[in-house]
C-alpha cells in the first residue's frame, strides 16, 4: 500500500572515541537514537532503544497477523499510532531498568525519533514519534520542513519568551536536554500522523548532522541526490567537512509510490 525506499548510514566523526548514536531501518520502520551517559552508557541506551522499539513493533504485527489468521475482528495490517507510542513506553521502561541493574551505565539516557507506516482510520498512514533533539524533517513541493521540536532547555525557553532565536543559536545550554529515554519513570512523547504522498522525502537525524550542517544546505543536498543511498552519503560527508564534532547519523526515507483503497 505504501512503498519506501530507504538507506542509513552513521559515522564515529572526528572528534568522539565511540560513536553513542543507533539507527533501525527496516521495512517500515526507521529510527535514530543518539544516546547519552557515562562510559559507554549513551551507546547502550540507543542500542536498546531501537532495539527495543524494533520488537514492539514486530510483536504488534504478529499479533495482528494472528487475528487475521482465526478470523477474527481485524486490527489493522499494520501497526498503529498506539503501538508505536506504547513502543516507545517500552524502550524508556527498558533503559531504566538496565541503569538500575548495571551501576557503570547509571544515569544513562538516549533521544529517539522514528518514522514507520501505521494504519490511521483504517488506511495506511506514515507515523512519526520523538523524544529530545534528534529531528525528522520532510522535503515535498513546498519547500523543507522540521516535523519535529527539539525538546532542550533553551527551546523551551524561546517558546516561553525567555530568549528569542538569535539568543538561543549561541546560548550555552542549547544541546541541554529537557526529555529524554531512560531519566524518568514516564516520559512525554511527541507524535504525528501523516498522509503518505508520492515524492515525500523524509530524513531522520541525530544532532551531529544539524550541528554542522544548516537547514539550506540539507535542503540542497537533499533536493540534488536522486536516491537515498546518495543522499545519506552527501549529508554525512558534509558533517565530516565540517567539523565532524560529534557522531552523525542519518536515514533517508522516499515515498516511492503509494496505493491507497
Amino acid at each position: 500500500m505504501i512503498r519506501l525506499e530507504a538507506a542509513q548510514a552513521t559515522d564515529r566523526g572526528r572528534r568522539r572515541e565511540i560513536n553513542e548514536d543507533s539507527v533501525l531501518a527496516e521495512e517500515g520502520l526507521f529510527a535514530v537514537a543518539d544516546g547519552l551517559g557515562g562510559h559507554q552508557g549513551g551507546e547502550v541506551a540507543s542500542a536498546l532503544a531501537v532495539e527495543t522499539l524494533a520488537a514492539q513493533i514486530q510483536q504488534a504485527r504478529t499479533q495482528d497477523r494472528r487475528h487475521r489468521f482465526a478470523r477474527r475482528p481485524q486490527r489493522a495490517s499494520c501497526p498503529t499510532i498506539e503501538d508505536l507510542l506504547r513502543a516507545v513506553d517500552r524502550a524508556n521502561e527498558e533503559i531504566l531498568a538496565k541503569s538500575a541493574t548495571s551501576p557503570e551505565l547509571a544515569g544513562m539516557g538516549t533521544t529517539l525519533c522514528a518514522l514507520a507506516v501505521v494504519t490511521h482510520e483504517h488506511h495506511p498512514a506514515l507515523a512519526v514519534v520523538n523524544v529530545g533533539d534528534s529531528r525528522v524533517y520532510r522535503c515535498d513541493d513546498l519547500g523543507f520542513h522540521q516535523i519535529t521540536e527539539d525538546h532542550t532547555v533553551v527551546q523551551e525557553m524561546v517558546k516561553a519568551g525567555i530568549l528569542d532565536w538569535d539568543e538561543a543559536e549561541s546560548h550555552s545550554y542549547r544541546h541541554h536536554l529537557s526529555r529524554a529515554l531512560g531519566i524518568k519513570s514516564r516520559v512525554v512523547v511527541d507524535d504525528w500522523t501523516l498522509a503518505a504522498v508520492r515524492g515525500h522525502r523524509y530524513l531522520l537525524c541525530s544532532d551531529g548532522l544539524t550541528n554542522e550542517v544548516d537547514d539550506r544546505d540539507i535542503h540542497a543536498i537533499l533536493l540534488n541526490c536522486e536516491s537515498p543511498a546518495q543522499a545519506v552519503g552527501a549529508l554525512v560527508s558534509r558533517a565530516l567537512q565540517n567539523g565532524g564534532s560529534d557522531n552523525v547519523t542519518v536515514v533517508v526515507v522516499d515515498v516511492a509510490d503509494v496505493d491507497l483503497p
